[in-house]
């Protein structure tokens, strides 16, 4: 590997490091921003769904983004949005500019995570390819770990909410030195055939596992809001708690996104994200009936694990369904996936509100753990149901795709 691939690596690495900055530290933040804006933490928490719904527009636009705008400029413009948004939401302390540049910024950093992701695909191939996908997912984890404890600190110095999205900055400004040292060109793969007719083929599989990924996701992202708040409450502890409590779940991720590239090598995907979600859902109802601080923490490392890898689990399943995979597949499964997160802060919000404590979504969580696992005992059926295939010969749309490096 040279120079220039290292950086490139770097750049698409980052990504996701970026995005866990703001999704892994929501739970831990929320208190402190409600205080800081005068709102109650269940408003301040459903605010969060500006930020969630603009990487699930972004996710979207991307498609259209990337027919029009190389990769480069893509990652300069949405980059530079981010950065501007998050700057603006330190300096201004206006609630109702704060729906703005959580939209801005969510819309500009899940393009800069669709771009990274193309960037893969076109400079790695087979199991090389596979290693970087996995690495996006441990530094995804290892944000966690990181921004948890950085969050956790800025809160115990009663420092600004944004305090964190500024150390996100930061890691922003790095990506953007490593893109301008870059070139985008040199090391690109040439070996498909971009002219040839592109068939998607869609089936009541394929569908459901997109529609059961949305809930998992829903689910997950709602554990990262309220179960830092749920321990504090539990325990009638302070914010460190908290800290500690989400560090070890993502601790947990981080091993358990390696773990699970080793497991899957050696038992069925489907039988893999049978143990995520059952261990998931485990992990949640025993959290609901806690008795002790070391149990909850315990419990962090357990329910880290079960939700390391199940994305990209899903996904792999999923495409095992239709007969030949293709972009659009797996950027359906995306949308998917951003969709059950967008709506996270906005449906658990609601929840506490309606069931009067934080407990209640515990519970709706542990409800819908266990429906996701119904479209996963009935796949043989659904993979052969409506079955349909969706040919399209090389649009502008495709030919500028198979361009966007030049």
């Amino acid at each position: 590997m040279n120079v220039n691939q290292i950086r490139l690596l770097a750049v698409c690495l980052l990504a996701t490091f970026v995005i866990s900055g703001v999704v892994t530290t929501m739970g831990l933040i929320t208190p402190v921003a409600a205080e800081q804006f005068g709102i109650s933490v269940t408003d301040m928490a459903s605010r969060f769904t500006w930020f969630t719904g603009g990487v699930f527009v972004g996710y979207i636009a991307s498609f259209m983004i990337f027919d029009r705008m190389t990769i480069r400029t893509a990652l300069y413009l949405s980059y530079g949005a981010a950065l501007i948004a998050f700057l603006l939401m330190h300096l201004l302390h206006n609630l109702a500019a704060l729906a703005v540049l959580f939209s801005v910024s969510g819309f500009a950093i899940s393009v800069a995570v669709c771009g990274s992701g193309t960037l893969i695909t076109q400079l790695w191939k087979d199991h090389a390819r596979q290693t970087v996908i996995v690495a996006q997912d441990a530094l995804f984890n290892g944000g966690g770990v990181v921004f948890s404890a950085m969050a956790t600190w800025f809160a115990a110095r009663a420092l600004p909410f944004s305090s964190t999205y500024l150390v996100v900055v930061g890691v922003i400004l790095v990506v953007l030195v490593l893109a301008v040292l870059s070139d985008f060109r040199k090391d690109l793969l040439q070996d498909h055939d971009e002219g040839a007719p592109i068939t998607t083929y869609w089936n009541a599989g394929i569908v459901i596992m997109g529609i059961s990924l949305a809930l998992f996701m829903l689910a997950k992202i709602a554990v990262f809001i309220w179960a830092p708040q749920f321990v504090v409450e539990r325990f009638n502890a302070d914010g460190a708690l908290a800290g500690q409590f989400m560090g070890n779940v993502f601790i947990a991720a981080l091993i358990g996104s390696l773990a699970g590239t080793w497991l899957v090598s050696r038992v069925s995907v489907k039988i893999l994200v049978y143990i995520y979600v059952c261990v998931s859902a485990f992990a949640v109802w025993q959290l609901l009936s806690v008795a002790t601080v070391q149990s909850a923490l315990l419990l962090a490392y357990v329910y880290g694990f079960s939700v390391s890898a199940t994305f990209n689990a899903y996904v792999a399943f999923a495409l095992t369904l239709v007969p030949k995979p293709s972009h659009r597949n797996i950027a359906y499964m995306l949308v998917m996936s951003s969709l059950g997160s967008s709506l996270a802060p906005l449906a658990s919000s609601g929840m506490v509100e309606a069931g009067g404590e934080i407990a209640a979504v515990c519970g709706f969580v542990w409800r819908y753990c266990w429906l996701c696992w119904f479209p996963w005992s009935q796949e043989n059926c659904w993979a052969v149901v409506g079955q349909r295939a969706v040919s399209a010969s090389p649009t502008s749309a495709d030919t500028a795709r198979a361009n966007f490096h030049k």
